[in-house]
């Protein structure tokens, strides 16, 4: 049976479309609408309760605070529904070359980058994504210190516990 949650319009769910069957739901992730010229928007999917997953989430929406004129974020976190089904959907959409890294791919969370030219760079784990926000922001600008801190250390186990329902920072309708 399903059913449309009105707080869409609040920023309070990242995936307002839900099917219940026997008692359980999965959410349907928003759409991804074509990333803005002079933009790249950060993806992470993942499970709803997971430390590397809000961790990933976490670096995300702060180089997109950081800068905002370069970045967005699009995010869908749901525990039942990442694996198998939306995790291969994605891997489906990258170049043939990032499939084939990627096809033994099945932990969370996975990250990947899209660009107005609706090409997608996938990244990988939250220890991939890292290791790529470590290249990408310079060591030196204090400006991007709260990103790069972010990636130097492991997650906490409390950081399992992060905002799962807010969707990112990108047009979604």
């Amino acid at each position: 049976i399903p059913f449309y949650e009105k707080r869409q319009r609040r920023g309070k769910v990242a995936t307002i479309n839900y099917e219940v069957k026997m008692g359980l739901s999965v959410s349907k992730p928003l759409p991804r609408l074509p990333v803005p010229d002079g933009k790249c928007r950060l993806c992470v999917s993942g499970f709803g309760v997971s430390h590397h997953t809000g961790r990933a989430r976490k670096i995300a929406e702060t180089i997109a605070a950081t800068y905002p004129e370069q970045y967005e974020t699009w995010f869908y976190f749901d525990t039942r529904g990442f694996r198998p089904d939306f995790l291969n959907s994605i891997k489906n959409e990258l170049p043939d070359e990032q499939k084939t890294k990627f096809q033994n791919h099945k932990s969370s969370p996975f990250v990947w980058i899209e660009k107005p030219n609706n090409e997608k760079e996938a990244i990988g784990g939250r220890d991939k994504f890292c290791d790529w926000a470590l290249k990408s922001f310079n060591q030196d600008d204090p400006k991007d210190e709260p990103i790069l801190s972010l990636c130097r250390e492991e997650p906490t186990r409390f950081e399992a516990f992060f905002d799962n329902s807010t969707p990112g920072t990108a047009a979604t309708n």
